[in-house]
């Protein structure tokens, strides 16, 4: 990277991230010190920040030594006070970032069966507590078969043995307790889609979506006017994000009733390309302005989120 504008330096910096995850852990707590919700809604947060830096490291994500892409996840996550506490709908999130990891390992390797089969047993669990995110494994077997050409008829069966795996366990349990009569109930606000109606739709939700979005559409533009720029696997594991990007925009705009589910598992995959953006895009001292008119921007999100704070989902 060339250059030495303030956008460099803070990128390039080993202080961006403890310092973004001090500011962003007092704003978090900043609404009740004392609740337990909260404080375990930034345990998982600052897992999946670590997270995020640990798939950049393994797969060099970025071609320059910045901690962009977990900074930029816990930025954003920080600016969201509905997505704050802790609670089943955590557990999609984690599962989602940690198949990565597995997903990744498996690029053009000689036997990925078990890795193949812990990253789909990983998006089989977070299923259970958002069951359209099962949808997402016909994007694992195509990015497999595309991307990372591991896909053989063995990684195939591993991967459904993966799926199946936890609904085995828990059709042995709901057996067991003799609960077969609701067992599926679970699945009922899903089996029956509606056209979603979009004059619903809070402002706030508008708001958010559009920020995120907007901030998508520029790390996917960068990065294909860029990628020539990346290793050959690096742009693998990309496509393979940009992949799930747009299955989650679409699903953004689909099922606005469940938006903070699906907005949690948004921020996630789209820290990895925002990270690429910030860190990596040429523009000097403009870029620099326009760095800053980001931040600037995002903090303003999160205040108008904190002004909503009583009106939004606890």
């Amino acid at each position: 990277m060339q250059g030495n504008t303030l956008r460099h330096r803070i990128v390039r910096s080993t202080l961006t991230l403890p310092v973004t995850i001090a500011v962003g852990a007092a704003v978090w707590m900043a609404p009740d010190p004392a609740d337990i919700q909260l404080w375990g809604g930034l345990a998982v947060a600052l897992i999946q920040t670590f997270m995020l830096m640990e798939l950049t490291n393994r797969n060099q994500l970025l071609r320059i030594r910045s901690r962009m892409v977990s900074t930029t996840y816990m930025a954003l996550a920080t600016a969201c006070p509905f997505l704050h506490r802790i609670g089943w709908e955590c557990v999609p999130p984690v599962c989602f970032a940690a198949a990565y990891f597995l997903l990744f390992a498996t690029y053009q390797r000689e036997r990925p069966e078990a890795d193949a089969f812990h990253a789909f047993l990983l998006l089989a669990v977070g299923s259970f507590f958002f069951p359209p995110m099962i949808l997402l494994g016909v994007l694992y077997f195509l990015s497999m078969l595309v991307q990372l050409r591991s896909l053989t008829w063995r990684t195939f069966t591993a991967g459904i043995f993966g799926i199946l795996l936890p609904a085995a366990f828990y059709a042995a349990w709901v057996i067991g307790r003799q609960e077969t009569a609701t067992a599926l109930d679970f699945l009922q606000p899903y089996l029956h889609p509606t056209m979603p109606d979009y004059t619903a739709i809070p402002v706030w939700q508008l708001v958010n979506a559009g920020f995120l979005a907007l901030l998508a559409l520029l790390g996917l533009l960068h990065y294909y006017r860029t990628n020539f720029n990346d290793k050959i696997r690096v742009r693998m594991c990309y496509y393979a994000i940009i992949m799930q990007e747009v299955a989650l925009l679409a699903a953004l705009c689909l099922l606005p009733e469940h938006f903070t589910q699906v907005f949690a598992l948004l921020i996630l995959n789209s820290a990895p390309l925002l990270g690429h953006y910030f860190a990596l895009a040429r523009g000097g001292r403009w870029m620099t302005v326009w760095f800053l008119f980001w931040i600037i921007s995002l903090v303003g999100l999160g205040l108008y989120n904190y002004g909503l704070l009583p009106s939004l989902p606890q």
